[in-house]
């Protein structure tokens, strides 16, 4: 693949991401109701869980970029295995930089949750990352998952074009 078809896909990955966090989805806004009353401290663990399971994710993304280092160092520099290598590393490191903004965000969302009773304020992934930025959580949560499993399959697939 020549140089300019690597710009190209990082250009559409960022674009996508940018178009799909900005937007809702109209199919489940329209079907969505939310009735359910969220306590302080429900929205607290799920913070929580999302922190620990971001930063876990964050790690093994990076640690699986850096065996794709040590196991193509020796190697000859195939068209399968750039291939193969960019689009994992195109699609880890799209989730590890939403990653990043998630885990920076955090505090503020605990910030802003609702101590006083149980609300609908309180649903984590409905509140925007920051006050003065527009995106939801759950958009995020839903990219960065996303980029991981993408990952995981050019990851998969190096690792079967090294071995063969």
């Amino acid at each position: 693949m020549e140089t300019g078809w690597y710009l190209f896909w990082i250009l559409l990955l960022v674009m996508f991401s940018l178009i799909y966090i900005a937007t809702n989805n109209p199919l489940t806004n329209k079907s969505k109701v939310n009735t359910e009353m969220i306590t302080f401290e429900s929205a607290n663990l799920a913070l929580d869980r999302i922190e620990k399971f971001t930063t876990w994710l964050t790690g093994l993304q990076t640690a699986a970029i850096t065996a794709m280092g040590f196991l193509i160092k020796d190697r000859c520099a195939e068209p399968n295995l750039i291939i193969t290598g960019f689009f994992t590393i195109l699609f880890f490191g799209g989730s590890i930089i939403l990653s990043t903004w998630v885990l920076s965000s955090l505090p503020s969302i605990q910030q802003r949750l609702n101590s006083a009773i149980s609300s609908t304020e309180n649903d984590i992934y409905a509140m925007k990352i920051f006050p003065f930025i527009p995106f939801r959580l759950g958009r995020f949560a839903g990219l960065i998952h996303t980029y991981f499993l993408i990952g995981i399959i050019f990851f998969a697939l190096f690792i079967f074009k090294r071995l063969i």
